[in-house]
């Protein structure tokens, strides 16, 4: 564990992405000979996510599954995509946005990655707050499963979307992806600018976080909602693939804001305030 903390961030980086490749490859092995093509997926995602949950736990650090979920979406878009030859000129527009979105997030996260001693605030939360053996639960399935399972779940309009036969019709839904790229991506500068000037007590009230108290959520929201809008014109009767767009809602509002809300209320003391006075989600005027 000491020599890991002792590793450079280009040194860990490299490590991290060692470690993946060597799940896409368990992950790929587990499900060669598997016909259908959706179980196929679904099992390369889940062994590649325990592959990686076994170094969470032997270095002791649960972000070295950060930057997984958000990168391996565009290892499986990628994949699906070119098994089905799905390059139409609107299917390559919404693979470009959807990468964009994938790529994009994993890049905001290698910026605030430092070396092998940063570890997300809530996985030590975890970890302190509960015994050894409800820990590994939470971590095993809370902080590894339960995301690799909402995002796979986002994802199945994908399974669609690579063998329609696309039109202008899947342009507002590559609109809200690309509103949700902009919206994170704006909300992540603003939030990080507050943070380099901030003493530490104070709600970021900068730009788009003056009108929503989470605007960044807000546009991984609007990415999946996009997502399925693309499908739907095409294949309405898969409709309940609605299901990956209300996992990740409901992730986001019964888990991640609550969380969020707890910490910056003992943290900062006008975010009381600040509640009051600012929407929780959705970009409204001031009360």
């Amino acid at each position: 564990m000491k020599s890991l903390l002792s590793l450079k961030k280009p040194t860990a980086l490299l490590l991290l992405a060692l470690i993946y490749l060597g799940a896409y490859g368990v992950g790929y092995a587990s499900c060669f000979f598997i016909a259908s093509e959706l179980l196929r997926f679904f099992v390369f995602d889940l062994t590649a996510t325990l592959f990686v949950f076994l170094f969470s736990v032997l270095f002791r650090n649960s972000s070295v599954y950060d930057a997984y979920w958000s990168l391996t979406p565009m290892v499986l878009s990628v994949w699906l995509f070119a098994e089905n030859g799905a390059f139409s000129v609107w299917q390559i527009l919404f693979l470009a946005a959807f990468n964009l979105w994938s790529a994009r997030l994993t890049a905001n996260w290698i910026t605030v990655f430092t070396d092998f001693s940063y570890e997300d605030w809530r996985y030590r939360k975890y970890r302190d707050e509960n015994p050894p053996a409800l820990w590994f639960f939470i971590n095993l399935t809370g902080i590894h499963l339960v995301p690799t399972l909402v995002v796979f779940a986002g994802m199945l309009p994908l399974f669609e979307i690579a063998k329609a036969e696309m039109n202008a019709l899947c342009l507002p839904g590559i609109a809200v992806i690309l509103c949700g790229i902009a919206l994170e991506f704006f909300a992540d500068r603003q939030m990080h600018a507050f943070l380099r000037s901030s003493d530490g007590k104070t709600a970021c009230r900068n730009g788009l976080w003056r009108y929503s108290r989470h605007p960044n959520y807000l546009g991984e929201i609007s990415v999946w909602a996009g997502v399925f809008l693309t499908m739907f014109p095409f294949v309405p009767q898969k409709w309940y693939y609605v299901i990956g767009f209300v996992s990740v809602t409901l992730l986001f509002n019964i888990v991640s804001i609550p969380l969020m809300e707890k910490r910056q209320l003992s943290r900062r003391p006008d975010y009381t305030l600040y509640r009051t006075e600012t929407s929780r989600l959705l970009l409204l005027p001031n009360k």
